[in-house]
């Protein structure tokens, strides 16, 4: 599918937001066993490589783990690289959410689709400590 053309990058308020809303939709995926809405919020793409039963499969390891996303909303994401546009345009946000006894780590991919910056893939994973990124991914 064309990708419309993105307006300048989302500002630091905007790309928290973005990554809040993104690890929440996981939890509520995760906790509801419903992946439809995540899969709805999704850009066209997303939507398209992605059923809600594919998704529910990708993120098994992260349900069964428990690993309790709803709380970033406590904290601040603390990037790994400055967000920024890749060369195909997309949104690339990469980075953590410290915690004990262990953090989460988050690679997101949006694309600017339907006037909005919409899910184009995204990966999770649980954090044991800040020395090693664990083993634990749900990805897509």
């Amino acid at each position: 599918m064309a990708q419309e053309e993105a307006p300048s990058p989302p500002g630091r308020a905007e790309t928290a937001r973005l990554v809040w809303s993104t690890l929440i939709a996981v939890d509520h995926a995760n906790r509801t066993g419903n992946y439809a809405v995540l899969r709805d919020l999704g850009a066209p793409d997303f939507r398209s490589a992605n059923d809600p039963a594919k998704l529910a499969v990708v993120f098994a390891s992260i349900r069964a783990r428990d690993l309790g996303l709803a709380r970033v909303v406590l904290s601040n994401p603390v990037y790994s690289e400055e967000p920024g546009l890749t060369e195909t345009g997309l949104y690339e946000v990469k980075g953590r959410f410290p915690g004990r006894p262990e953090g989460i780590s988050f690679e997101l991919y949006f694309q600017y689709a339907e006037g909005a910056w919409k899910i184009y893939a995204l990966a999770i994973a649980a954090l044991e400590d800040e020395a090693d990124p664990g083993a634990e991914t749900g990805q897509e």
